[in-house]
């Protein structure tokens, strides 16, 4: 034997130079192990650990005779689905070398593609060959020779080529297989997948056949051309269940015609509407495992669009909407709490007879989602969580620095924590994973929908929802959910239904709340209708309609008894909310009455509303001038309050004596005073600016305002 046909690496006998290409062929003619042939390589020994694996935990008795034990493993390893849980219930080192093998031409290595692998590097001598040994004895792989011209009979392992292709299949369909089954895209693009389909139907065709089908009209024709029965049922899908309808719900409704999924299915996908399969969401956390009718995604969008905006006749009976009452109410509960002891339990609960004195500051009228005690809660538990309040040594509640900063800030500003809240709030009910990112959907979707027209309630949530489960291995759900499985101690939540119904639920009583949308109620009182308003169009970026550079047209009238009348014109929300920090609503319908009152004053004041915006919002947006004992009350009431005024040159004037008495006294202010210029005035050093130093007096608790 010559030497160069020796390979000194792996010690075998390398063929000669002339007989490569004859060895080339001779590899891609020998025969691939298959799943039997690595049952039928095992000895009896091995037979019943082989079972265990196979049957899993729970599996029937083991058959007395080997052949009929053999028979079931290769029945069990022919089925994707007992595949697929046996592949994920291997220990990683063992599906790392899985893995490996399926990566390389004919599912093979050899040993030396084992030992030089990165993500094997790991891994002792012993503990690969003793991995090697076990994948043998669950008949995932087959030791045999290598055919390939490099490594040609040096000991290499193989997945046998069913199995593996099982495998790789089942990745592909959990990869792609959500999009493709739930999409119109998707069913195309697999239909055309197929490489002898895509050499004749070039990528810009498939672009072409997939707008035609999603086309609104055309998919209203197509759904129309289904027959009777059918046709009815895949409507009542797309209306009342979003487009999906398991087999068990159908089983409880009351249908003329049988379930007849195969018949089905064949129509519905011959005309591009959608198929009837088998779902398994469970690794996605959401429990769904059923025989289930799908309409396309697209299919039920465009449906939806043409049913989903109702005519005049379909308005709804009854219209409600809460406006800027939640921002409102922010306001009252910092005022509550700047002028009393709100003391709490030991758990952070408020007293009982303090949450009662509260909601009677509240605005009355909370609507028919929540509660006063509701409102509260929520108000409360953003209040905790954006460390407005803190907690005192006396267990009660103070402000905060962040507290002090809430009021000044605009409306949209205060708006948009609020709805940031309300997105990633975890006390709702529910699988939190799942809704945040429905919820963050939904937002996205609401921003397409037309400002004040009337959209079905189930509209917008029910695409949401469509959309996320499009999105499943997009945003790779299935690994979030994969440790809670290996645990063992974990059960999905949410059913597909549930999902939507939750959806809607955090529309009633957080987007109606925070005054993004209205909602629309029927003669029995139940809410079928939403609207996105002209707060929620402002706040999500969308053009309101509203013509630009409109004049503006006074809409309050302040009466000589200090009552303030509100004529709403559509777009009242900024003006409402301060009417609100410094008047008292009474009463509120065709207009909204409000009041100014010496306490209502000084709660705005106490909490960073300055005179002079007071002031000028009522003489800006009033029809006829302000009651001049109306403005000199305010400005006595805003006295009495301790207002002080601080010029350019940093001169501080007091009306009140005492006030300034008290100003100068103050260990905080002292270091500030720079001369006394008489019992109403004192000069301050300028070693800042006029704003900074307005801020640090307000730090104090002095209501110090710049004259401009």
């Amino acid at each position: 034997m010559s030497p160069a046909n020796n390979d000194p690496k792996s010690g075998t006998r390398r063929p000669p130079a002339a007989a490569t290409d004859a060895h080339g062929a001779e590899a891609a003619r020998a025969p691939r192990p298959k799943a039997a042939d690595a049952v039928a390589s095992l000895g009896q020994g091995d037979l019943v650990e082989l079972f265990r694996f196979w049957s899993g935990q729970r599996g029937p008795r083991m058959p007395d005779d080997q052949d009929e034990l053999r028979r079931q493993v290769v029945e069990w390893m022919s089925d994707p689905t007992v595949v697929e849980a046996r592949v994920a219930s291997l220990p990683r080192r063992l599906l790392s070398i899985l893995d490996l093998h399926l990566e390389h031409p004919r599912y093979q290595c050899t040993l030396g593609d084992l030992v030089n692998a990165r993500n094997l590097a790991y891994m002792s001598s012993y503990d690969l060959q003793a991995s090697l040994s076990v994948l043998e004895r669950h008949a995932l792989i087959v030791e045999g020779k290598s055919q390939n011209v490099s490594t040609y009979g040096a000991r290499s392992f193989i997945v046998p080529s069913d199995l593996g292709d099982a495998i790789l299949r089942q990745r592909r369909a959990r990869r792609r297989g959500i999009f493709d089954i739930f999409t119109l895209r998707g069913h195309i693009d697999r239909i055309y997948d197929d490489p002898a389909k895509s050499s004749r139907t070039p990528p810009s065709r498939i672009r072409e056949m997939y707008k035609m089908y999603a086309n609104e009209s055309a998919v209203v024709g197509r759904i129309e051309r289904l027959p009777d029965g059918l046709r009815q049922l895949v409507e009542k899908t797309i209306v009342e269940f979003g487009g999906i309808l398991p087999k068990s719900l159908f089983d409880r409704m009351d249908s003329p015609i049988p379930w007849d999924g195969r018949r089905w299915g064949h129509a519905l996908e011959e005309l591009m509407i959608g198929t009837v399969e088998r779902l398994e969401l469970g690794r996605y956390g959401i429990q769904h495992a059923d025989e289930t009718l799908l309409i396309f995604n697209e299919v039920a969008l465009a449906w939806l669009r043409r049913v989903a905006v109702p005519g005049d006749p379909d308005r709804p009976h009854e219209e409600a909407g809460l406006g800027v009452d939640l921002a409102s109410n922010m306001t009252r509960f910092i005022a509550f709490i700047i002028e009393h002891d709100v003391r709490f339990t030991v758990r952070g609960e408020i007293f009982k007879t303090t949450e009662r004195r509260i909601q009677e500051d509240l605005i009355p009228n909370p609507g028919r989602e929540m509660s006063r005690a509701q409102v509260l809660g929520f108000i409360y538990g953003f209040a905790r969580h954006a460390h407005l309040i803190e907690s005192t040594g006396e267990r009660t509640f103070a402000l905060t620095a962040a507290g002090r900063e809430w009021e000044p800030h605009d409306l949209d500003a205060k708006l948009r924590a609020l709805l940031d809240y309300c997105i990633e709030e975890r006390d709702l009910p529910g699988e939190y994973y799942h809704h945040v990112r429905m919820r963050r959907i939904l937002m996205r979707l609401l921003k397409r929908v037309e400002p004040l027209v009337w959209y079905d309630l189930m509209y917008v949530p029910f695409l949401a929802r469509n959309t996320y489960l499009c999105s499943l291995d997009d945003l790779a759900v299935d690994e979030f959910f994969a440790s809670r499985f290996q645990a063992g101690q974990y059960t999905p939540m949410d059913d597909i239904q549930r999902l939507a119904w939750s959806l809607v639920s955090w529309v009633r009583q957080r987007l109606f709340l925070l005054g993004i949308v209205d909602l629309g109620y029927d003669k029995s009182g139940r809410p079928v209708a939403m609207r996105l308003t002209r707060i929620g169009a402002r706040l999500l970026g969308v053009m309101d309609g509203s013509p630009e550079g409109a004049p503006e047209v006074g809409s309050l009238v302040v009466t000589p008894d200090f009552e303030v009348v509100l004529f709403p014109t559509g777009d009242d929300g900024e003006l409402i909310h301060d009417l609100d920090r410094f008047c008292v609503r009474e009463k509120k319908g065709s207009v909204i009455q409000f009041r100014v009152s010496d306490r209502s004053i000084q709660r705005a004041l106490s909490e960073g509303m300055y005179l002079k915006r007071i002031v000028t919002t009522l003489e800006q947006h009033s029809r006829t001038p302000v009651p001049q004992n109306v403005l000199y009350s305010i400005r006595d009431w805003a006295v009495r309050a301790g207002v002080m005024n601080m010029a350019d040159n940093f001169v501080v004037t007091a009306e009140d004596p005492e006030l300034m008495a008290r100003f100068r006294a103050d260990p905080g202010v002292k270091p500030l005073v720079r001369e006394v210029l008489d019992e109403r005035r004192v000069r301050l050093t300028s070693h800042s600016t006029p704003r900074r130093t307005q801020s640090l007096l307000r730090e104090l608790g002095y209501l110090v305002e710049i004259d401009e």
